[in-house]
Protein backbone atom coordinates (compact mmCIF):
# COMPACT_ATOMS: atom_id res chain seq x y z
CA UNK A 1 0.00 0.00 0.00
CA UNK A 2 1.54 3.46 -1.03
CA UNK A 3 2.30 5.91 1.67
CA UNK A 4 0.96 9.18 0.90
CA UNK A 5 3.22 12.42 1.78
CA UNK A 6 0.52 13.64 4.62
CA UNK A 7 1.22 10.49 6.29
CA UNK A 8 5.49 10.74 6.15
CA UNK A 9 4.86 14.34 7.40
CA UNK A 10 4.59 13.05 11.09
CA UNK A 11 7.75 11.57 11.03
CA UNK A 12 9.37 14.65 10.72
CA UNK A 13 10.75 16.68 13.73
CA UNK A 14 7.83 19.24 14.67
CA UNK A 15 10.08 22.47 13.51
CA UNK A 16 9.84 20.90 9.98
CA UNK A 17 6.44 20.14 10.09
CA UNK A 18 5.95 23.86 10.73
CA UNK A 19 7.67 25.17 8.50
CA UNK A 20 5.72 22.30 5.80
CA UNK A 21 2.49 23.32 6.46
CA UNK A 22 3.06 26.75 6.41
CA UNK A 23 4.27 26.08 2.81
CA UNK A 24 1.25 24.16 2.00
CA UNK A 25 -0.47 27.76 3.26
CA UNK A 26 0.93 29.66 1.36
CA UNK A 27 0.81 27.65 -1.30
CA UNK A 28 -3.11 27.77 -1.42
CA UNK A 29 -3.43 31.22 -0.53
CA UNK A 30 -1.84 32.27 -3.40
CA UNK A 31 -3.47 29.97 -5.11
CA UNK A 32 -7.09 31.78 -4.28
CA UNK A 33 -5.80 35.28 -4.95
CA UNK A 34 -4.80 34.12 -8.54
CA UNK A 35 -8.07 32.63 -9.14
CA UNK A 36 -9.47 36.31 -7.75
CA UNK A 37 -7.56 38.12 -9.88
CA UNK A 38 -8.80 36.18 -12.91
CA UNK A 39 -12.24 36.46 -12.52
CA UNK A 40 -11.80 41.03 -11.64
CA UNK A 41 -9.69 40.67 -14.87
CA UNK A 42 -12.57 39.10 -16.80
CA UNK A 43 -15.13 41.09 -15.18
CA UNK A 44 -13.27 44.20 -16.04
CA UNK A 45 -12.82 42.96 -19.55
CA UNK A 46 -16.44 42.25 -19.98
CA UNK A 47 -17.53 45.46 -18.61
CA UNK A 48 -15.34 47.55 -21.35
CA UNK A 49 -16.28 45.51 -23.77
CA UNK A 50 -20.33 46.16 -22.73
CA UNK A 51 -19.84 49.95 -22.20
CA UNK A 52 -17.58 50.13 -25.69
CA UNK A 53 -20.98 48.72 -27.42
CA UNK A 54 -23.17 51.32 -25.74
CA UNK A 55 -21.34 54.67 -26.24
CA UNK A 56 -19.69 55.41 -29.65
CA UNK A 57 -16.59 57.18 -28.00
CA UNK A 58 -15.53 54.74 -25.87
CA UNK A 59 -16.10 52.20 -29.06
CA UNK A 60 -13.75 54.11 -31.31
CA UNK A 61 -11.41 54.12 -28.57
CA UNK A 62 -11.31 50.27 -28.02
CA UNK A 63 -11.47 49.50 -31.45
CA UNK A 64 -8.18 51.58 -32.07
CA UNK A 65 -6.69 50.05 -28.76
CA UNK A 66 -7.33 46.20 -29.38
CA UNK A 67 -7.20 45.88 -33.06
CA UNK A 68 -4.01 43.72 -34.05
CA UNK A 69 -2.04 47.22 -35.11
CA UNK A 70 -0.04 47.53 -38.07
CA UNK A 71 1.90 49.59 -36.24
CA UNK A 72 2.84 49.14 -32.91
CA UNK A 73 4.05 52.84 -32.83
CA UNK A 74 6.39 55.42 -34.32
CA UNK A 75 9.41 55.47 -33.56
CA UNK A 76 9.31 51.65 -32.94
CA UNK A 77 12.75 49.47 -32.50
CA UNK A 78 12.00 45.97 -34.62
CA UNK A 79 12.65 46.25 -38.16
CA UNK A 80 8.86 44.78 -38.04
CA UNK A 81 7.09 47.74 -37.11
CA UNK A 82 9.10 50.09 -38.95
CA UNK A 83 8.53 48.50 -42.37
CA UNK A 84 4.66 48.20 -41.44
CA UNK A 85 4.82 51.96 -40.81
CA UNK A 86 6.56 52.40 -44.02
CA UNK A 87 4.19 50.60 -45.86
CA UNK A 88 1.82 53.50 -44.86
CA UNK A 89 4.28 56.29 -45.68
CA UNK A 90 4.86 54.52 -49.24
CA UNK A 91 0.57 54.21 -49.62
CA UNK A 92 0.45 58.15 -49.14
CA UNK A 93 3.25 58.93 -51.58
CA UNK A 94 1.75 56.34 -54.14
CA UNK A 95 -1.46 57.91 -54.09
CA UNK A 96 -0.23 61.69 -54.59
CA UNK A 97 1.97 61.34 -57.24
CA UNK A 98 -0.50 58.90 -59.02
CA UNK A 99 -3.26 61.86 -58.34
CA UNK A 100 -0.12 64.24 -59.45
CA UNK A 101 -0.22 66.24 -56.12
CA UNK A 102 3.47 68.34 -54.23
CA UNK A 103 5.69 65.50 -52.87
CA UNK A 104 8.53 67.01 -51.21
CA UNK A 105 11.94 65.39 -51.36
CA UNK A 106 15.01 65.24 -49.13
CA UNK A 107 15.88 65.33 -45.71
CA UNK A 108 13.89 67.28 -43.03
CA UNK A 109 11.22 67.97 -45.85
CA UNK A 110 7.83 66.57 -44.82
CA UNK A 111 4.73 65.48 -46.18
CA UNK A 112 1.26 66.40 -44.52
CA UNK A 113 -1.46 63.92 -44.96
CA UNK A 114 -4.49 63.44 -43.42
CA UNK A 115 -6.45 60.22 -43.82
CA UNK A 116 -10.46 60.20 -43.24
CA UNK A 117 -11.91 57.09 -41.72
CA UNK A 118 -8.24 55.51 -40.61
CA UNK A 119 -6.78 55.23 -37.31
CA UNK A 120 -3.04 55.97 -37.16
CA UNK A 121 -2.02 52.29 -37.14
CA UNK A 122 -3.35 51.72 -40.68
CA UNK A 123 -6.74 50.36 -39.34
CA UNK A 124 -9.96 51.32 -41.33
CA UNK A 125 -13.24 52.47 -39.46
CA UNK A 126 -16.64 53.63 -40.19
CA UNK A 127 -15.69 57.68 -39.80
CA UNK A 128 -18.54 58.23 -37.49
CA UNK A 129 -19.08 61.81 -36.97
CA UNK A 130 -17.89 63.70 -33.92
CA UNK A 131 -14.60 61.32 -33.40
CA UNK A 132 -11.34 61.21 -34.14
CA UNK A 133 -11.43 58.59 -36.37
CA UNK A 134 -9.01 60.06 -39.08
CA UNK A 135 -5.13 60.27 -38.98
CA UNK A 136 -2.40 63.05 -39.56
CA UNK A 137 0.96 61.82 -41.11
CA UNK A 138 4.25 63.36 -41.44
CA UNK A 139 6.29 61.62 -44.19
CA UNK A 140 9.65 61.97 -45.56
CA UNK A 141 10.89 60.99 -49.08
CA UNK A 142 15.04 60.73 -48.94
CA UNK A 143 14.95 58.70 -51.04
CA UNK A 144 12.31 56.16 -49.98
CA UNK A 145 9.19 57.42 -47.89
CA UNK A 146 9.42 57.22 -44.47
CA UNK A 147 7.21 57.75 -41.91
CA UNK A 148 8.18 60.22 -39.59
CA UNK A 149 4.73 60.63 -37.26
CA UNK A 150 1.18 59.66 -37.08
CA UNK A 151 -1.64 60.61 -34.86
CA UNK A 152 -5.22 60.66 -33.78
CA UNK A 153 -7.19 63.37 -35.64
CA UNK A 154 -10.39 64.76 -37.51
CA UNK A 155 -10.73 66.45 -40.34
CA UNK A 156 -14.88 66.70 -40.23
CA UNK A 157 -16.62 69.47 -37.58
CA UNK A 158 -17.78 68.07 -34.33
CA UNK A 159 -21.42 67.69 -33.35
CA UNK A 160 -21.14 71.36 -31.35
CA UNK A 161 -20.63 73.35 -34.97
CA UNK A 162 -22.77 70.69 -37.04
CA UNK A 163 -25.83 71.74 -35.22
CA UNK A 164 -24.94 75.20 -34.63
CA UNK A 165 -22.89 76.16 -37.73
CA UNK A 166 -21.11 79.50 -37.63
CA UNK A 167 -22.32 79.55 -41.74
CA UNK A 168 -25.90 79.84 -41.98
CA UNK A 169 -25.03 77.39 -45.01
CA UNK A 170 -24.11 74.72 -42.74
CA UNK A 171 -20.24 73.63 -41.03
CA UNK A 172 -17.74 73.34 -43.23
CA UNK A 173 -15.82 70.71 -44.61
CA UNK A 174 -12.73 70.17 -46.62
CA UNK A 175 -13.30 68.34 -49.77
CA UNK A 176 -11.55 64.61 -49.42
CA UNK A 177 -9.72 63.97 -51.27
CA UNK A 178 -7.22 66.42 -51.81
CA UNK A 179 -4.52 68.87 -51.65
CA UNK A 180 -3.92 72.10 -50.90
CA UNK A 181 -1.35 74.71 -50.73
CA UNK A 182 -2.74 76.84 -47.49
CA UNK A 183 -0.66 76.71 -44.48
CA UNK A 184 1.52 78.63 -42.94
CA UNK A 185 3.17 78.39 -39.17
CA UNK A 186 1.62 80.62 -36.70
CA UNK A 187 -0.83 81.01 -33.71
CA UNK A 188 -4.13 79.70 -33.26
CA UNK A 189 -6.43 82.13 -31.71
CA UNK A 190 -3.27 83.68 -29.62
CA UNK A 191 -2.84 80.03 -27.84
CA UNK A 192 -0.79 77.64 -29.55
CA UNK A 193 1.50 77.13 -32.70
CA UNK A 194 -0.32 75.89 -35.39
CA UNK A 195 -0.65 75.38 -38.95
CA UNK A 196 -2.90 78.75 -39.82
CA UNK A 197 -4.95 78.76 -43.00
CA UNK A 198 -3.28 81.37 -45.10
CA UNK A 199 -5.08 80.36 -48.21
CA UNK A 200 -8.44 79.18 -49.59
CA UNK A 201 -9.09 75.51 -50.02
CA UNK A 202 -12.34 73.60 -51.49
CA UNK A 203 -15.11 72.80 -49.18
CA UNK A 204 -18.83 71.71 -48.82
CA UNK A 205 -21.28 73.03 -47.17
CA UNK A 206 -23.25 70.84 -44.33
CA UNK A 207 -26.56 72.19 -45.34
CA UNK A 208 -28.48 69.02 -43.31
CA UNK A 209 -26.78 68.78 -40.18
CA UNK A 210 -25.88 65.37 -40.77
CA UNK A 211 -22.15 65.68 -39.50
CA UNK A 212 -21.17 64.50 -43.22
CA UNK A 213 -20.47 66.08 -46.78
CA UNK A 214 -23.37 65.11 -49.19
CA UNK A 215 -23.70 65.28 -52.77
CA UNK A 216 -25.94 68.11 -52.52
CA UNK A 217 -24.38 70.09 -49.49
CA UNK A 218 -22.78 73.73 -51.09
CA UNK A 219 -19.58 73.69 -52.81
CA UNK A 220 -17.17 76.65 -52.65
CA UNK A 221 -13.30 77.39 -52.53
CA UNK A 222 -13.10 79.64 -49.48
CA UNK A 223 -10.53 80.91 -47.02
CA UNK A 224 -12.63 80.28 -43.21
CA UNK A 225 -9.38 79.74 -40.38
CA UNK A 226 -9.11 76.05 -41.10
CA UNK A 227 -6.33 76.13 -38.68
CA UNK A 228 -4.52 73.07 -37.84
CA UNK A 229 -4.33 73.24 -34.44
CA UNK A 230 -5.17 70.47 -31.70
CA UNK A 231 -8.23 69.28 -29.69
CA UNK A 232 -6.70 69.65 -25.95
CA UNK A 233 -7.11 65.64 -25.38
CA UNK A 234 -10.82 65.98 -25.91
CA UNK A 235 -12.49 62.46 -25.59
CA UNK A 236 -14.83 63.49 -28.66
CA UNK A 237 -14.39 66.39 -31.51
CA UNK A 238 -17.78 68.77 -30.66
CA UNK A 239 -16.65 72.34 -29.89
CA UNK A 240 -12.92 71.41 -30.75
CA UNK A 241 -13.10 71.64 -34.63
CA UNK A 242 -15.84 74.04 -36.37
CA UNK A 243 -13.95 72.59 -39.55
CA UNK A 244 -10.44 72.46 -38.79
CA UNK A 245 -8.06 69.61 -39.09
CA UNK A 246 -7.60 69.08 -35.39
CA UNK A 247 -5.13 66.24 -33.79
CA UNK A 248 -6.76 65.25 -30.59
CA UNK A 249 -3.72 65.34 -28.03
CA UNK A 250 -1.74 68.34 -26.87
CA UNK A 251 1.29 66.61 -26.86
CA UNK A 252 0.70 65.16 -30.41
CA UNK A 253 -0.04 68.30 -31.52
CA UNK A 254 2.91 70.19 -30.20
CA UNK A 255 5.50 67.08 -32.11
CA UNK A 256 3.68 67.86 -34.93
CA UNK A 257 4.94 71.26 -34.72
CA UNK A 258 8.13 70.74 -34.09
CA UNK A 259 8.79 68.82 -36.81
CA UNK A 260 7.67 71.35 -38.84
CA UNK A 261 9.50 73.85 -37.49
CA UNK A 262 12.94 71.71 -38.06
CA UNK A 263 11.73 71.29 -41.84
CA UNK A 264 14.54 72.68 -44.37
CA UNK A 265 12.36 74.84 -46.29
CA UNK A 266 10.98 76.79 -43.46
CA UNK A 267 14.49 77.36 -41.92
CA UNK A 268 15.36 79.14 -44.95
CA UNK A 269 12.35 81.02 -45.32
CA UNK A 270 9.68 81.85 -42.06
CA UNK A 271 6.98 82.70 -44.54
CA UNK A 272 7.22 79.24 -46.36
CA UNK A 273 3.84 77.75 -47.11
CA UNK A 274 2.76 73.73 -46.47
CA UNK A 275 0.76 71.77 -48.51
CA UNK A 276 -1.49 69.29 -47.22
CA UNK A 277 -3.29 66.27 -48.51
CA UNK A 278 -6.19 64.67 -47.84
CA UNK A 279 -7.32 61.09 -48.64
CA UNK A 280 -10.02 58.87 -47.60
CA UNK A 281 -8.88 55.06 -45.95
CA UNK A 282 -10.64 53.37 -48.80
CA UNK A 283 -9.10 54.92 -51.93
CA UNK A 284 -5.28 54.06 -49.98
CA UNK A 285 -3.44 50.53 -50.81
CA UNK A 286 -0.81 49.02 -48.77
Amino acid sequence: MPIRATDLLKYLPPEVQYHEIKAVEEALRQNVIAQARGRICCFGLSLIMAIAIVHPGVNAWVESKLQLNRIIGIGSTTDAQVKEADKIAAALVDYARAHNWEIRTGAHRYNIFYVQGMFPNGVSNDNAPNQFNDSRFLVEVNPTPRLIGAWDASVEPGNHYTKQPMNASGAAHIQVPGQYKAWRIGMHKNRELALVQVAPVDISRDKNRNGKADEGDLKQRALIGANQHSAHDQKLVDDASAGCPVGRTSKGHQEFMRFLQQDADYSLNKKFIFSTGFITAKDLRF
